[in-house]
């Protein structure tokens, strides 16, 4: 008792003498600095600074509870390795409708049904853009191409890329450079399993992703740019996919870091490997443009007019051409929708198909009856029409593994949502092809399975082995974006991932390596496995396999 008696008194006679002797100016900011502090947090008890209330949603549920100041942006600092599954876990809890706060960006109301899509998509497109935070977030990176533009700028871009996907360009990509991709992949693969057995044709163990990578950037860079990367030729990594790979990763970092700039500087081997990366990526769009404005008139006329020649050749209403900067933005942007998604697609695809030996029975057995045996059977209307199980494989992994899982928008007015939302203007809407392509509601109690069968119904013609291909909407499949801001590449890429998926299964067969992981995400602004798809390659022989087209069996992931 006598020793708290000594401390009241201690403690007083302390408050007495700070009350008589005069302050110096550094206590007053102290004092008024963490007074402000204390203010802002009664203000902000459970949110990010400068957001408003929005008693409306913690009424029904839909607030998701934050910290003081900095809002939610500690789950996504500890989430940041998987941040598709925090928002997972988030829309299971709070419903199809959340509301989140972070620093910088303020409120994001995050939405999970097709009839958002709709409304955020079409009805009220114009309403909802990338905004200049997302924007100011990238521009190093990505510049001000088509994935960050909005209004006049996107629809530049839109307009001049949409002049080369045409039935044509198809039809010609199917019979000469799809094949010509595979073919390459098929000596890759021939090499390693005669470099492991020459004389027993023993299996060889490969990584398809990092494969797959090189096909597409082969692919799309001479098609798209006139560059030979010759990536599939070349053993390991390459220069160009490596930056490439860092940058989408970095971007993605961003999104969760709202004092990236400053971050990025401040740690030495970050800022060096940012810069170098970008450099890389200056030079190989410096190479496409010396090469093409180098090119005599006999050669120009002698191959196919591509992406880069529409844009290159371009002039605004008051004749000047696009600058080597402009240009440049347009390669890495394109870049990214050739080589990444696609690659992403048939790596997902066929760790499904190898997870799943019914499925990659039928898949087989489909492509053995459809093209007998003959790579001359692969045809444009022969892929579109004919082979609606390969196709349904391709759709059930990019509608659970879609390529570009996550968007952002700003709103650009107040707006209302269809259940009743107010949207102010300045938050942030966002949404998840992932996570609703795992919603029960949207897509079932197997909405988590891999079950090509729900994309087939019966075919009356009975054309088909397995029943007939059906399209689902594009505001509930969402992985190619849905309403103007569809993607113009849609039936490139899936042309691409038939034709390589045709051939590969008509020569090899994969399994997984014994053991093999549970693949997870790595954190990027598109959807790379984490860690190597390992599969056991083996050549084969056409294999009269029984059907199996029920529903998706006991185990099956």
């Amino acid at each position: 008792m006598s020793m708290v008696l000594v401390w009241v008194g201690v403690k007083r006679l302390l408050e007495r003498q700070w009350s008589m002797r005069k302050r110096s100016p550094l206590e007053y900011i102290v004092l008024a600095t963490l007074s402000c502090v204390l203010a802002a947090t009664l203000k902000y008890p459970n949110r990010a600074f400068l957001t408003r209330p929005r008693p409306d949603l913690k009424a029904l549920g839909r607030d998701a509870p934050g910290y003081p100041l900095i809002g939610n942006l500690p789950d996504f600092i500890k989430h940041r390795e998987d941040p598709l599954q925090m928002l997972h876990d988030t829309f299971r809890e709070h419903g199809d409708v959340v509301s989140l706060t972070m620093p910088v960006f303020g409120r994001m109301i995050i939405v999970n049904r097709p009839e958002f899509m709709e409304h955020i998509l079409k009805t009220n497109f114009d309403n909802y853009i990338k905004g200049a935070l997302v924007r100011w977030n990238l521009a190093d990176i990505l510049g001000r191409g088509i994935f960050v533009s909005d209004g006049a700028a996107w629809r530049f871009h839109r307009k001049t890329a949409s002049n080369i996907f045409t039935t044509k360009l198809y039809r010609s990509l199917v019979q000469d450079t799809f094949k010509s991709s595979a073919h390459d992949l098929g000596r890759v693969i021939e090499q390693c399993i005669d470099a492991c057995h020459p004389h027993h044709h023993s299996p060889a163990t490969i990584d398809l992703q990092a494969e797959f990578l090189k096909l597409t950037l082969d692919a799309f860079g001479k098609l798209t740019f006139g560059l030979e990367f010759n990536a599939l030729s070349q053993p390991g990594s390459n220069e160009f996919g490596d930056a490439f790979d860092y940058l989408t990763t970095a971007a993605e970092q961003r999104l969760h870091n709202p004092l990236w700039f400053i971050t990025d500087r401040l740690i030495p081997s970050r800022n060096r490997k940012d810069r170098q990366s970008k450099e890389t990526l200056n030079k190989y769009a410096a190479m496409a443009l010396a090469k093409r404005r180098a090119e005599t008139d006999e050669e120009k006329e002698s191959r196919p007019r591509d992406l880069l020649d529409h844009f290159i050749s371009y002039k605004n209403d008051d004749g000047t051409v696009l600058s080597d900067r402009d240009l440049r933005d347009v390669f890495v942007n394109f870049m990214v929708a050739g080589r990444d998604t696609t690659a992403q697609g048939l790596t997902w695809q066929f760790y499904s198909l190898m997870a799943n030996p019914r499925i990659m029975t039928n898949i087989v057995k489909e492509v053995d009856h459809v093209l007998q045996g003959s790579e001359d059977n692969i045809k444009y209307e022969v892929l579109m029409n004919d082979m609606p199980y390969t196709k349904a494989v391709l759709h059930e992994t990019l509608r659970l593994h879609p390529p570009v899982p996550k968007n952002l928008k700003q709103a650009v007015n107040d707006d209302v949502l269809p259940d009743g939302t107010r949207i102010y203007k300045g938050e942030f809407v966002g949404f998840s092809n992932w996570c609703m392509g795992r919603n029960q509601a949207v897509w079932g109690v197997d909405a988590e399975l891999f079950v090509p069968e729900r994309w087939l119904v019966p075919d009356p013609d009975k054309k088909s082995l397995f029943g007939k291909f059906k399209a689902e909407s594009q505001f509930k499949f969402i992985t190619f974006n849905a309403g103007p801001r569809l993607c113009l590449g849609q039936t490139f890429a899936i042309l691409e991932a038939m034709v390589t998926t045709c051939i590969l299964l008509q020569r090899y067969s994969f399994t997984l390596q014994p053991n093999h992981p549970i693949p997870t995400v790595k954190g990027s602004v598109t959807l790379p496995m984490r860690k190597p798809l390992m599969a056991v390659v083996a050549r084969r022989e056409r294999v009269n396999a029984p059907l199996d087209v029920h529903s998706m069996a006991e185990g099956e992931q």
